[in-house]
């Protein structure tokens, strides 16, 4: 397994969670953090790219979409991960990224028609970064807009928390969001991601879609390579402190080997099988690299 650094990419970030017999449970981030106690699981990172029947007509849909501040540059990539979600949500300024990726789709005076095409069911958050003109158009179509004004919680969290309320039932939560742009910035969402699926809600899976993939934990994953969902391109990385790793179907595998920041670190490695195994005694995140939309 190479330690190289890459460039930014199209990704998702699942936490894998830890399969050992003895250590603490974990999940996952573009799947979810699962306690598993030892035992064995398989994720399917591809599913939630797949092409999928209306929004809201399987009534056993356990999924929720949070869309972050961050931008938003392929429509069809977030027409399927809604399509899978019976709630959707907008983290404050997140709002203005979906309502300008919406009227750039129509002429300016068809705005209502263009933000009636992929409705969030709540906008969400302190409200500092949401526009007026956008907050009163989403107003005009009947989309909720509540505030938070806690300090100590990021938009993230709140939404979050709202979504908990609201799909008290909800099984996997989706985050279509970026870890680009403020170094900063990123480091916290990794982090709230990390507290939320390990401390606050092992029940719940988290999967951010996002331009890096990120996965957490120990586990058998379907690759698909043919589906035109991801790319080859993979990563293991141990943010959460040195761990000892395991793999089978990469190109690089590897074998009770020893990474930790500082140490030996892969940043790049290539799938080769269907599917891939990797075995970790502590949490790790695992990334994909997300093909483009229209190149599938």
């Amino acid at each position: 397994m190479r330690a190289v650094l890459h460039k930014s990419r199209r990704e998702a970030f699942w936490p894998l969670p830890d399969l050992h017999p003895h250590p603490t449970s974990s999940r996952f981030a573009m799947d979810h953090h699962l306690t598993t106690n030892g035992g064995s699981l398989e994720l399917r990172p591809t599913k939630y790219l797949e092409r999928n029947a209306p929004r809201n007509c399987d009534a056993e849909r356990k999924a929720a979409l949070i869309i972050l501040n961050s931008p938003i540059n392929e429509k069809l990539y977030l027409e399927q991960l809604y399509a899978h979600a019976s709630f959707c949500i907008c983290a404050d300024g997140g709002a203005n990224r979906l309502h300008d990726l919406l009227s750039n789709q129509y002429e300016p005076s068809d705005w209502m028609k263009a933000l009636r095409s992929l409705p969030p069911d709540l906008i969400h958050g302190d409200l500092d970064s949401l526009h007026d003109t956008v907050r009163q158009r989403y107003e005009q179509i009947g989309v909720e807009v509540s505030q938070d004004g806690d300090q100590y919680s990021t938009d993230f969290g709140k939404c979050i928390k709202k979504v908990i309320e609201r799909l008290p039932d909800v099984r996997d939560i989706l985050v279509l969001g970026s870890i680009g742009g403020r170094v900063d910035q990123g480091i916290g969402l990794l982090h709230e991601l990390y507290r939320e699926q390990v401390h606050r809600h092992p029940d719940v899976r988290f999967w951010l879609f996002s331009e890096a993939s990120v996965r957490c934990g120990t586990t058998t994953i379907s690759t698909p390579l043919e589906s035109g969902f991801i790319t080859r391109n993979i990563g293991i990385l141990p943010l959460y402190g040195p761990a000892m790793l395991s793999t089978k179907g990469l190109e690089w595998d590897v074998e009770d080997w020893e990474s930790e920041m500082g140490g030996q670190v892969s940043t790049s490695n290539h799938i080769v099988a269907e599917r891939i195994t990797v075995t970790t005694d502590k949490e790790v995140l695992f990334t994909v690299e997300r093909a483009r939309a229209d190149e599938g």
